[in-house]
């Protein structure tokens, strides 16, 4: 499909504001798409950059960028995000107090606001009344736009009122939908029910090269999950189960052993939950042991290995889930603990489900077909997201055929590894003083660069790509003063 022109504003903006000096694969072609006026379905892998589809061209168009996002903590962090860039951006709950969404409105009809995050619940409130008469939107984006199809049809209807919500408005706004993860039925899903007309449609391939995939079925599940931790000791990890009984039980086990770990599902209360999720941003701990209830919108570039205790029930959330790793690009390990106990799990789910049991029944083949080891697990993957993949992949277990007992190739840093321990030393200081997350200083991505570059100026450090100008102007001489000084004493 013919790619539309991108304004030189587009990749200005992209370069005053999040500091990148150019586009992705995929990306120009979206923004230009939207900026012409055309709808939009973006299916991008993790790490592939689709927030900066919809939030580039908010900053360029005239009116309100309207983002359909379906969990409040994945709005709280964009938000955040966005207003640390001095983007001017908000979202509506009903956690809010009144006073506060009609303040929120008004900066929002005044132009004061331009991006303004929502649930699809809102889409029916009073506040959505209000926008739609006295407030122009120039853009809707769904976010996370498989959950339209996944959720719209059993526990979120809500979702499925966005196509009348559109049909509502006195103008009809360009639309765009953003997902990681959708089979083509998903994808002529989310056209058919977002109401996408003749959408630009870019899927720039699930493949995520940086990933070893890896299926295990060990007779002993725990004996072989200590032997995973023990071989990625010190790095960053998930550890999915299936139920919240499990995520209890193995935290016990793990604490019990001296093995620090958080915990993170649905059955805590949410103040729980967010110190939990702190702790483990933070790097006060580093392996979350969690159900699917953690993940979505969950920015933590550094996580080197996801392990499924429990075999998901189909492949499109063990891709959502096993995506969460190495979001820097750098090499990270996604392994599948599987056993027989596990079908049996999966179809006791399946026969108690409300809904579309039948189709459950049908995903949940895919993931035993993956699990079954008897093709190359990226090609299997692949595959059911109707992608071609050669035969042999280089980077998995069926092909590799490594042993049990011995690590996933990682590709070895180039950088200087006692330079970069300082770089992370400083940063851990800097977080504290300013009391923010340390990946929101600099993520270790740019630690990395700045321990294999080694800029001395910040005109230097400028030019490492994800470094940010404002990140850099805050931060950024406390960085290459400690590049200096490291470089003259060596």
């Amino acid at each position: 499909m013919k790619n539309e022109p991108i304004p030189a504003s587009a990749r200005e903006a992209l370069f005053r504001v999040f500091g990148y000096p150019d586009f992705r694969p995929g990306q120009a072609g979206v923004i230009g798409a939207i900026l012409s006026g055309r709808d939009v379905l973006g299916v991008m892998p993790t790490g592939a950059g689709k927030s900066l589809c919809y939030q580039v061209p908010a900053l360029l168009l005239p009116g309100l960028t309207l983002v359909i996002s379906p969990l409040i903590s994945l709005m709280e962090d964009q938000v955040a995000s966005l207003r640390r860039r001095q983007v001017p951006a908000a979202f509506l709950s009903s956690a809010q107090t009144r006073p506060a969404r009609s303040a929120i409105l008004r900066q929002c009809v005044s132009g004061r606001i331009r991006l303004l995050y929502v649930s699809p619940e809102r889409l029916r409130s009073p506040e959505m009344d209000f926008l739609r008469d006295h407030c122009p939107i120039s853009l809707l984006a769904v976010d996370e736009a498989h959950c339209v199809s996944q959720w719209g049809r059993e526990f979120r209807p809500a979702y499925l009122e966005i196509k009348t919500f559109l049909s509502s408005l006195p103008v009809r706004p360009v639309t765009a939908a953003f997902t990681a993860t959708a089979t083509p039925a998903v994808r002529r899903d989310i056209i058919s029910l977002v109401g996408l007309q003749d959408p630009f449609t870019l899927t720039t391939g699930f493949d995520r090269p940086n990933l070893y995939f890896e299926v295990r079925k060990p007779l002993d599940k725990w004996s072989e999950l200590r032997k995973l931790l023990a071989l990625y000791e010190g790095t960053c990890g998930i550890i999915y189960c299936l139920t919240r009984r499990t995520v209890e039980s193995t935290l016990r086990r793990l604490l019990a052993e001296g093995v620090t770990a958080g915990r993170y599902h649905a059955g805590m209360d949410p103040e729980e939950r967010s110190r939990s999720l702190t702790g483990w941003l933070s790097g006060r701990f580093l392996i979350m042991v969690a159900t699917n209830a953690f993940g979505m919108g969950i920015d933590k570039p550094d996580v080197r290995f996801v392990i499924h205790y429990n075999m998901p029930g189909d492949l499109e959330n063990y891709y959502q889930e096993a995506g969460r790793a190495g979001r820097d690009g750098k090499s990270s390990a996604c392994i599948l603990l599987t056993t027989a106990r596990d079908l049996k799990i999966n179809r006791f789910f399946i026969s108690h489900s409300t809904a579309q049991a039948r189709v459950k029944r049908e995903r949940f083949l895919s993931i035993r077909r993956y699990a079954s080891g008897h093709e190359c697990l990226r090609k299997s993957m692949l595959g059911y997201f109707g992608e071609e993949a050669p035969e042999f992949c280089g980077n998995c277990s069926v092909c590799l055929h490594f042993s049990l007992d011995r690590r996933p190739p990682l590709v070895p840093g180039v950088e200087d590894p006692v330079l970069l321990k300082e770089l992370r030393a400083l940063r851990k200081r800097l977080s504290k003083e300013r009391k923010c997350l340390p990946y929101k200083v600099f993520s270790d991505t740019v630690l990395h660069d700045m321990a294999r570059v080694r800029p001395t100026t910040l005109m230097e450090l400028i030019f490492i790509e994800g470094s940010g100008l404002r990140r850099c102007l805050r931060y950024g001489r406390h960085f290459v003063r400690e590049i200096r000084e490291y470089l003259e004493t060596r």
